[in-house]
């Protein structure tokens, strides 16, 4: 896999941590290995080369000092001297038009989420300003990516949101890469403890009090099972409320807060645990937006239980897993019940989701489609 021949990326985000399992470990490691030379900008605590990528560490910093940042990051990726700039942060839309300017080069969109509707449900945003805002971004994204020389998203219902872009552009999963599909290829779940994982961020619309409700229940008849959360809370403060919260339904015991982990842990986790969950709630942005958790469990054989979405059902087939109403707290108990008390039934749901991933939902499938866009880019920009 060859066609980068030397020629200069930049990565740039201010928001995303430089060890993103999407930024890093799969778009910046696919192009490094195809030849590129990349720089990636983005908040890590030192400047380090890894896997062939230059990391250039930007500070972390609260929220409301991002925009801080924006001049130091805007002079560290002109300084690159980069063929191309691909950018992760909607906030950067305000950046990009200038660093075409001033380099004469291409930028890259890359779209992570439903952010119109990922606007609608930030706490830290007041109520009644959620939906205006919401609205509003809602109309301007498109106009502010339409100068982009091209544009990647993370999922179909992004893309469906951009289809009047003319430029180079391809949706690629957040499906699993080689690394962790060969970390999981040993693993069987049923013979592990009955652990629950419950892998990613979590936040009030992502099933927070659901979760705590349909577990009280499972551990009602299977006191030894138990629900590790490994991943971010947002608000913060959300984790100590489930904590109080899990003490007060009498399963503090039986809940393990893990907190965020680098990507290169995560294995361990999925290794340790006999079923996945996916606990999201009804909000649009989660009917669109896929959790790349889904696929992670399968990696290592893991059934899983989850929501009933229109974003989790494609993916989640009755060989696969097994879905439960997003606001059906005793439909995800009896869902996890039936896993954990039936080790035929997980081993075959668990053996076929890996199959999927092996066969099909992997980041190998999603690597041409990358550089696709990018052999357009810059192929457009040379004409141009």
């Amino acid at each position: 896999m060859s066609q980068g021949h030397g020629r200069k990326v930049a990565i740039l985000s201010s928001v995303h941590l430089a060890l993103d399992n999407r930024v890093f470990y799969r778009e910046a490691r696919t192009l490094a290995r195809a030849g590129y030379d990349v720089t990636l900008i983005a908040v890590h605590d030192r400047d380090e080369v890894r896997d062939g990528v230059r990391i250039r560490a930007l500070p972390r910093v609260a929220r409301r000092r991002r925009p801080l940042l924006w001049r130091a990051l805007a002079q560290m990726a002109r300084a690159t001297g980069a063929d191309v700039f691909h950018f992760h942060d909607p906030e950067l839309l305000l950046l990009s038009p200038w660093l075409r300017q001033a380099t004469g080069r291409p930028t890259i969109y890359d779209i992570h989420e439903a952010n119109a509707d990922f606007i609608a449900v930030k706490e830290y945003i007041p109520v009644v300003a959620r939906r205006p805002l919401a609205g509003l971004f809602r109309r301007l994204e498109p106009r502010l990516a339409a100068g982009e020389s091209g544009l990647i998203f993370a999922d179909e219902a992004i893309a469906a949101d951009f289809a009047s872009f003319a430029g180079p552009k391809a949706t690629l999963f957040n499906f699993p890469g080689q690394p962790l599909i060969d970390a999981g290829a040993s693993a069987t779940a049923a013979r592990r403890e009955p652990i629950v994982l419950y892998l990613g961020g979590m936040e009030r619309n992502r099933g927070a009090e659901l979760m705590l409700d349909a577990f009280a229940q499972v551990v009602a008849r299977m006191p030894a099972a138990r629900l590790r959360l490994v991943g971010h809370f947002a608000p913060p403060g959300l984790e100590g409320e489930m904590r109080a919260e899990a003490a007060r339904r009498g399963i503090g015991h039986a809940v393990e807060f893990v907190g965020r982990v680098p990507f290169d842990q995560v294995g361990a986790h999925l290794a340790a645990a006999r079923v996945g969950w996916v606990t999201w709630g009804a909000a649009t942005k989660n009917q669109k937006n896929i959790p790349t958790k889904l696929f992670e469990y399968m990696a290592y054989g893991l059934p899983v239980v989850s929501s009933d979405l229109p974003s989790t059902r494609p993916f989640v087939p009755p060989d696969v897993g097994l879905l439960a109403g997003a606001d059906d707290a005793a439909g995800h108990a009896a869902a996890l019940l039936r896993l954990l008390g039936d080790g035929v039934t997980a081993e075959a749901l668990g053996a076929a989701g890996r199959r999927r991933v092996g066969e099909a939902w992997n980041w190998a499938a999603m690597e041409g489609r990358l550089l696709g866009v990018y052999a357009a880019v810059l192929e457009k920009g040379m004409r141009g």
